[in-house]
């Protein structure tokens, strides 16, 4: 069974009570107030589908009651009644500005103010819809934006993701004469990985949550990039200690079994560093294409170590490796 509306209606004239409820008392939950001060006051106790506003010794106060009931665009939509003794354009422009869905006038016929309540009662059924349907759509963007931005291999951050942290950070550091490291990790074994079979997709899932407990929680960014490549920024990280976490996880990467034969999984990494007080590096893009040539430095030398610059790749690097 259908629950019956909730109207509050308040009344300049206790009067009306009566013929109200005759009139609609069937259909609806009916609740009077005599004092509109009260008013949203009993709108936040009583929770009613429709108010109708039936005074006139504060001209203002429907305009202030429509105001509130209109502040919070996510709340449950309040249908709302005005009845005015006043016919100034003017004035009613004003109060359905202000958010009153229907305006009377003092003169009205009771069969005018049960057609204003069933419309008004219409509108909010279809604003509870339209509200319904933005929080789908809402919730579907959300989901979609995270999917642009997520890996779906590792739920780590994806390329995109990692080069527009790389570009934010890198103007951070930049203004404010930072530090910033930036490494790319490379599973030797999976270099030339152009398509992923079950085996390899649990080892990147492996590696990308290694790589995730070895950086700092809310300060460090780290992903998959592409194929078998892992980012992992660094703010306000020195040379050193970004050579240090680039051996912590090319040991802890080293320890995952690659294969049934147990061979273990060794990594390459790339380290590129900015010195903020240098300005090594003119641009994030700049940092990017010198840890690329570092990591693959570090496997043409062999493999399974670091290999660090820390200058531009367009002139000559200062080399650490492992």
């Amino acid at each position: 069974m259908a629950t019956r509306p909730h109207i509050l209606f308040v009344l300049g004239n206790p009067k009306d009570e009566i013929a109200l409820t005759e009139a609609l008392g069937a259909n609806y939950i009916l609740e009077f107030c005599q004092d509109p001060d009260l008013t949203l006051e009993m709108v936040e106790s009583s929770k009613p589908k429709v108010v109708v506003l039936s005074f006139q010794a504060d001209l203002i106060s429907p305009l202030a009651i429509a105001h509130v009931l209109r502040s919070d665009p996510r709340a449950d939509y309040t249908g709302l009644i005005y009845i005015s003794q006043l016919e100034a354009n003017e004035w009613l422009d004003r109060a359905v500005s202000a958010g009153v869905d229907v305006c009377l006038p003092e003169s009205r016929t009771m069969l005018q103010t049960i057609l204003a309540v069933e419309s008004v009662l219409r509108l909010c059924a279809v604003k509870a819809e339209v509200q319904k349907l933005n929080e789908t759509m809402h919730n579907a963007y959300q989901r979609l934006k995270s999917l642009s931005f997520t890996d779906d291999l590792t739920g780590f951050g994806n390329h995109h993701f990692l080069t527009n942290q790389l570009r934010i950070e890198f103007k951070r550091a930049q203004r404010y004469q930072k530090n910033l490291a930036l490494l790319i990790v490379r599973i030797d074994s999976l270099k030339d990985l152009t398509s992923i079979n079950l085996l390899q997709e649990t080892l990147l899932g492996k590696v990308g949550q290694t790589i995730g407990s070895l950086v700092r929680f809310e300060i460090d960014f780290s992903g998959r990039s592409r194929e078998a490549d892992f980012f992992v920024i660094l703010p306000e990280t020195e040379l050193d200690g970004a050579i240090s976490v680039a051996e912590r996880i090319r040991k802890k990467i080293y320890k995952i079994h690659g294969n049934a034969e147990n061979h273990h999984l060794a990594t390459s990494v790339g380290v590129a560093h900015f010195d903020g007080d240098r300005g090594n590096f003119e641009s994030f893009e700049d940092l990017l294409n010198t840890a690329y040539l570092a990591v693959n430095d570090a496997q043409t030398h062999g493999g399974d170590q670091y290999w660090a610059l820390d200058t531009s790749a367009a002139e000559m690097p200062e080399e650490r490796t492992a």
